[in-house]
């Protein structure tokens, strides 16, 4: 059995034009070289001295460019976006910017340990929290700082309470919502906590949370995951987004890692071919149609399946596509700093100047044009996802 396997894995791990994938033509960044970890630095450099505020000792949502005299620009960032800037900021090694976040990610922490969507909130959400849950397992990492291994283990055990009654994780705590992003994320959780306690129960759990969404959240013919599902009703919402693939794939990467069971790589790689070879995460340049907010889990689980599973043959692909990021998503005159080039007149326009590539259609929400000064507004949560894809190519890259 494992020498097919083995052999499934290797045909799967080919060159994407070789397996057939859409007809689509790579636009090619423009540099002679693009250097990730130097991408990284410049990307977490920036979003540190923009969006860190030394007053309130938090990251703030809003662009200080935008401020006029006399006027408080500060606005609390969601709690989303403060652990996806967290990690990222964790990554980085430095230790006192690591405590300055582990402190401002504490203003959100509620009575009963919950992490809300912004302080004093009265809303907390699963997947939030289990993105929290990450950034105090790499801070602990990093500083051997007990407290935080202690939040992390108590954040997973709330987060196991939300198991529903029909399976799954609920989504908003103790709502009817049983999303894929929060079942996945909880699956992720259990893994990366199992690493410093051993307790298989932990396994148990999230093969549980893998085993449901393939049984219930699953589309057969892509095997890509649904939104999710009402407890009540049973209504499955069938939008689809990359971050739920990327987390399983990091999902079934370390649980490869800790049991040398080949069958958690080939589930790995099929997800990963598919996010590679199917039209429905793919824009007609062959780059992921994702907005870059939502992309930095999918090269985080690439990252963990080259890495723990040592599928290399996806290295270039994943390389191309963060160069193109760094390439189109980069705001002019502004190092290190991201939007995503279809929702920036300023980048959509040079996108389409620089490829002669008009197809991809520009997303208009009234934010579009919001200038600061002659710079476009810009955005923590998209920097801070592209801080985290750019560590993730250097991890092998």
């Amino acid at each position: 059995m494992y020498i097919i396997i083995s052999l499934i894995l290797c045909l799967l791990n080919f060159p994407s034009y070789i397996l057939g994938a859409p007809a689509t033509t790579l636009f090619i960044p423009k540099r002679d070289t693009f250097d990730p970890s130097s991408a990284f630095n410049s990307a977490i450099n920036a979003t540190w001295s923009v969006f860190w505020n030394d007053q309130y000792q938090a990251f703030s949502e809003n662009d200080p460019g935008c401020s006029t005299p006399n006027t408080n620009n500060f606005t609390y960032t969601s709690v989303w976006n403060l652990a996806v800037v967290g990690k990222a900021i964790v990554e980085s090694g430095d230790v006192s910017k690591t405590i300055n976040v582990i402190n401002n990610l504490y203003q959100y922490q509620n009575d009963q340990g919950w992490f809300s969507t912004t302080p004093n909130s009265p809303e907390s959400f699963v997947d939030d929290n289990c993105q929290v849950l990450w950034v105090f397992i790499e801070a602990y990492k990093l500083t051997s700082n007990e407290k935080y291994l202690t939040t992390a283990n108590q954040l997973m055990q709330l987060i196991q309470q939300q198991w529903s009654n029909i399976g799954g994780v609920i989504w908003k705590v103790d709502s009817n919502y049983i999303a894929s992003i929060s079942t996945v994320e909880a699956a992720l959780s259990a893994v990366k906590i199992y690493q410093y306690n051993q307790d298989d129960t932990l396994l148990t759990f999230a093969n549980s949370c893998l085993g449901w969404l393939d049984e219930h959240l699953t589309d057969p013919t892509d095997g890509f995951y649904y939104d999710g599902i009402d407890k009540t009703t049973w209504q499955v919402n069938k939008g689809k987004l990359t971050y739920t693939v990327g987390v399983a794939m990091s999902t079934y990467s370390y649980l490869y890692k800790y049991t040398n069971d080949l069958h958690y790589v080939l589930y790995a790689v099929k997800k990963a071919y598919g996010s590679l070879n199917s039209n429905v995460f793919l824009r007609s340049n062959g780059y992921w149609n994702n907005d870059l907010k939502y992309l930095h889990l999918l090269f985080v689980g690439f990252a963990d399946v080259i890495t723990m599973c040592g599928q290399k043959g996806y290295i270039d692909n994943i390389v191309k596509q963060g160069e193109f990021i760094y390439e189109y998503d980069q705001l002019p005159n502004s190092l290190g700093s991201y939007l995503d080039f279809t929702t920036s007149q300023t980048l959509y326009n040079r996108y389409v100047q620089s490829t002669g590539d008009s197809s991809i259609g520009f997303q208009s929400n009234g934010d579009n044009n919001s200038l600061c000064g002659n710079q476009p507004k810009r955005s923590l949560l998209d920097n801070a996802s592209a801080a985290q894809i750019f560590y993730e190519i250097s991890r092998f890259y």
